[in-house]
């Protein structure tokens, strides 16, 4: 049994994990793996016993073992000598095959410089001739088919030139090579010049007020066609640039120089309507000249793989030059020094990109598009542009409004000296603000205070179309969240400090104080600016880049953000609203607990009949109420505001006439209580045991003691709460839970 266990291998891991799970100490384990060794030697001894003679022969065996070894190791040698020799043999044949194939690539390689040679000598001698030919030739056709070959030609002679440029074949050439070149590029600059000025000249003559696309003539056409071919040749040596320079200066040039560059004083105080003028003269010769050349071209000229023709005519030759005459000839007018100049001129730019985009077919998302967006010279003039200096003027004439009036200035008024506080005769700038359109704004909009009018104009005037431009969409929405947070603060300091001053007053003068006045004025604003401000943002939507598109994503975060910035706002509204209600409640529940007192004394007895009506001061009970709310305007923003104020007056004075009646009622209740205590049984009254316990309110004890004065006083009391419910249901405002318990509570006393 001990060595059927002792013949299983035996697993460490195994055992560990299993010694672990069970909690075994390291006695314990020491022990079990002591007493497995000794099972194992007694397996051991046991085996070699029974298997003795096996054992002894395990030496016998390997006798003679190295006799075999010493056998095999000779043979083994000579088969690895032989080996390496052949090894050795192939490796020296293959040296000799690599230097017989790099010795054929040599020659190879001679064979081909040698026909480099003789080809680059035979282009160099037929592109001679071709332009000699070309020079000969009379017919403008023949000529520029002689260039484009000798173009081509050319183009071979530049490639064999740069292949074999380390032989002294290829050196002796470079100054012929140069010469042929030279005069290529010369007998095609002579050849684009004319044919442009040709073309102007065609151009001209037909430009009779018809659609100049439409103008085409064979003589035009034909004229197209050879500048077309000229292009190519200039395309086949990599020579466009050079080729669209000599456009701009023989084409474009002349034109754009007569219209920019007789303007005096460099563009300062550049008229938008001479600007506009200028930029509608070079859109006219573009439509009629640059347009039917550009197209004409593209139409000879053959598309590459890539589609296009290796030309950017439109914007490296027209664009180019016309926006480089601009920023030359007219610097000072991207100087926003008169900022409704620059905003008009700005504005005539941009409508001229526009239009010239649509005339060249660059509006469109594509290449085209991308290449005049891309064009350096595009963004060196959109560049030029000082927008940034141009909002930071506008930035400053709006805050100088807004922070003027914080320090209780008026502008075109005199200043007042800092060092020495005297007035100096100095007016304000002109650029601050107009007081009649702030006037105006606060009449339209309906507002009460100061600070909405400025904030509302302020806001206008960011996206005035006089001001707004759509390239600063972004810094003039920044500057609208700075304004909002400028008015959501000032009005907030305005209402603390307004409900300090009138706090320290008493209930009375406080609700005829001008402070009184102006904190509903300021309420009244703080709702109708957030109206406005909605309603803005919807105008600022449709002019703002990107939100015209269906992307109400824009338009919503927009209104997101207006709403974030002025809600603050409500928890102003309701601390103005709570201070005005508090200050309603004071005198109207001042002298409740008296007029409960006169009820109780008109009734007890003096032998009055029971009460018909309610009391009359029940009538007057919200005439503070009302005489406030006889200060608000009559629009949809004062009703709300009128909401606020019944709602907040309404509740805390039934609950304060609630808890007014109910003490009177719970002393009534105690008095009746107290008497019927000290009385002993009679026949027809049952004697009602309550302890000190108060009589709940609405308990009848009209039964127990007929035509009590009590119960007059209970029905009195009756009439003045179902009196004050059906004024608060007049008023359309919903009644206080509580009070409408204790309206359900006391309901039997009217029975």
């Amino acid at each position: 049994m001990e060595a059927d266990e002792t013949r299983e291998p035996f697993n460490t891991k195994a055992y560990a994990a299993a010694a672990l799970a069970q909690g075994k100490t390291l006695d314990t384990v020491q022990s079990e793996l002591s007493k497995r060794l000794q099972q194992t030697q007694r397996t051991l001894f046991s085996l070699i016993n029974q298997r003795y003679e096996d054992f002894l022969g395990l030496s016998t065996s390997l006798t003679g073992i190295d006799t075999t070894i010493d056998e095999l190791r000779a043979p083994l040698t000579n088969v690895k000598r032989e080996i390496r020799a052949v090894s050795e043999e192939l490796q020296t044949k293959l040296e000799y095959m690599d230097s017989r194939l790099a010795y054929r690539a040599q020659l190879r390689e001679k064979k081909q410089v040698l026909r480099l040679f003789l080809d680059l000598g035979q282009l160099l001698n037929r592109v001679g001739l071709v332009l000699a030919e070309a020079e000969a030739t009379k017919d403008p056709a023949e000529h520029v088919t002689c260039l484009e070959r000798a173009a081509v030609d050319v183009s071979q002679i530049r490639y064999f030139a740069r292949k074999g440029s380390e032989y002294p074949y290829v050196v002796a050439a470079q100054q012929r090579i140069q010469q042929i070149e030279e005069s290529l590029l010369t007998a095609l600059e002579h050849s684009l010049q004319p044919a442009l000025e040709r073309f102007l000249d065609q151009c001209t003559a037909q430009n009779d007020g018809s659609d100049p696309l439409a103008s085409q003539t064979a003589g035009s056409d034909e004229t197209a066609h050879l500048i077309a071919q000229t292009l190519r040749a200039y395309s086949t040596v990599e020579e466009t640039e050079r080729a669209e320079d000599i456009m701009r200066i023989a084409l474009v040039r002349p034109i754009v120089s007569h219209v920019f560059g007789a303007q005096p004083g460099r563009g300062m105080g550049l008229e938008p309507e001479k600007f506009a003028s200028m930029l509608r003269s070079v859109l006219q010769f573009a439509k009629s000249t640059c347009v039917p050349l550009v197209r004409s071209i593209e139409s000879h000229l053959a598309a590459g793989s890539n589609g296009s023709t290796g030309y950017k005519l439109a914007v490296r030759v027209v664009w180019r030059e016309i926006s480089t005459c601009i920023m030359e000839s007219l610097p000072l007018v991207f100087v926003p020094g008169m900022p409704e100049r620059f905003h008009k001129n700005y504005r005539e730019a941009c409508v001229f990109v526009s239009e010239f985009s649509q005339m060249f077919s660059l509006s469109n998302d594509g290449a085209e598009c991308d290449s005049l967006m891309l064009d350096p010279v595009y963004m060196e003039f959109s560049r030029k542009w000082q927008l940034s200096a141009y909002f930071s003027i506008q930035k400053k004439h709006v805050i100088a409004v807004l922070e003027d009036f914080e320090r209780g200035k008026l502008p075109n008024a005199a200043h007042v000296s800092e060092s020495n506080g005297t007035r100096s005769s100095t007016p304000v700038p002109k650029t601050q603000v107009d007081e009649k359109d702030v006037l105006q704004i606060k009449h339209d909009a309906g507002l009460l205070t100061e600070h909405a009018a400025r904030a509302v104009w302020a806001v206008k005037q960011c996206w005035a179309p006089s001001v707004y431009l759509e390239s600063l969409a972004a810094k003039f929405w920044q500057l609208t969240m700075q304004i909002l947070l400028w008015y959501q603060q000032t009005a907030g300091q305005c209402i603390q400090q307004l409900i300090q001053r009138n706090t320290s007053k008493d209930s009375v003068q406080a609700l005829e104080s001008p402070e009184l006045d102006e904190l509903l004025h300021h309420m009244h604003d703080m709702f109708a600016i957030q109206e406005v401000a909605a309603e803005q943002t919807r105008a600022i939507c449709r002019v703002v880049p990107g939100t015209d598109t269906g992307a109400h994503g824009i338009s919503a975060c927009l209104e997101s953000a207006v709403g974030q910035a002025l809600a603050p706002l409500d928890d102003t509204s309701n601390q103005a609203a709570d201070h005005i209600s508090s200050t309603i409640v004071a005198p109207s529940t001042s002298t409740l607990v008296s007029h409960l007192r006169r009820t109780t004394s008109q009734f007890r007895h003096t032998n009055r009949p029971p009460p018909s009506t309610p009391s009359p001061y029940i009538p007057k009970l919200f005439t503070y109420l009302e005489s406030t709310e006889s200060k608000i305007t009559h629009d949809q923003t004062s009703e709300r505001i009128k909401h606020m104020l019944r709602t907040r007056v309404i509740v805390r004075v039934t609950q304060e006439f609630a808890r007014v009646c109910a003490d009177a009622l719970a002393t009534i209740s105690k008095t009746e209580a107290s008497l019927l205590r000290l009385r002993k049984s009679r026949a027809h009254v049952a004697r009602v045991d309550v302890g000190d316990v108060v009589v709940p309110i609405g308990v009848d004890l009209r039964g127990r003691v007929p035509d009590a004065d009590n119960d007059k006083i209970r029905r009195q009391i009756w009439l003045d709460v179902d009196r004050v419910a059906r004024i608060v249901r007049d008023y359309g405002v919903e009644t206080d839970p509580e009070f409408a318990r204790f309206v359900d509570l006391i309901q039997p006393l009217g029975i």
